[in-house]
């Protein structure tokens, strides 16, 4: 009685942010968000800069985009719990991609690394545009068809990440990852190769069970 009464209070708590994220992204297709799942677009960024594909799953965390930074999400996404995709350039996501818990995924240093410059801008208001991320250096993230990403990872600016690759959990990529490898560390390293001729197991049939 006591769950069924908090699922009821919690409810109308779920549907509104739901209402809110969808009012921020372009969805194309079904979408499930959980209540602790944001999209933020400002600093200049609308709803048409974040694109997300069919059957997108969101637990919790934050999409932000600044300053028209285009985020590109594709069909079959999973983002766990506490993630945070930052973007002031470019973020490309591709097919199937699943991101675990507690993991950054940013395109820029949020500020300028001169500390003269971070002098000023510590002067500056809180609001103020100076403290935007267009004042820091940027380059576009690319995540691949098939990825998995483990948790408390973070990919940093620059970094292509080939399709089927898998970023072992508490790792930092600063170089790009070739496809079908495994990369682990601070800074990740390519620890196996070839990943995609491991014995599968799994059969081809298994979605007949499900109507696909």
């Amino acid at each position: 009685m006591i769950s069924f009464v908090f699922k009821l209070i919690e409810f109308p708590g779920k549907w509104y942010n739901c209402h809110q994220v969808r009012k921020n992204a372009t969805f194309i297709g079904k979408a499930q968000i959980l209540r602790h799942a944001h999209i933020r677009p400002f600093r200049g960024s609308t709803a048409k800069d974040i694109i997300i594909g069919n059957d997108f799953r969101f637990f919790s965390g934050t999409i932000c985009s600044q300053n028209q930074g285009k985020i590109t999400i594709g069909e079959h996404c999973k983002i766990g719990y506490d993630c945070k995709i930052l973007c002031a350039n470019s973020i490309c996501i591709g097919n199937y991609v699943i991101l675990a818990d507690n993991i950054t995924v940013c395109d820029n240093n949020n500020h300028s690394v001169n500390p003269q410059d971070r002098a000023l801008m510590y002067q500056t208001p809180w609001n103020s545009d100076y403290r935007g991320w267009k004042y820091s250096q940027s380059a576009p993230i690319i995540i691949e068809n098939n990825v998995w990403i483990g948790s408390n990872v973070r990919i940093c600016k620059g970094v292509t990440i080939g399709q089927g690759a898998v970023i072992a959990a508490c790792s930092v990529v600063t170089k790009d990852v070739p496809a079908n490898s495994i990369a682990a560390g601070n800074p990740a390293k390519i620890v196996k190769t070839d990943i995609d001729q491991l014995p599968r197991l799994l059969s081809d049939d298994i979605l007949e069970q499900y109507g696909k």
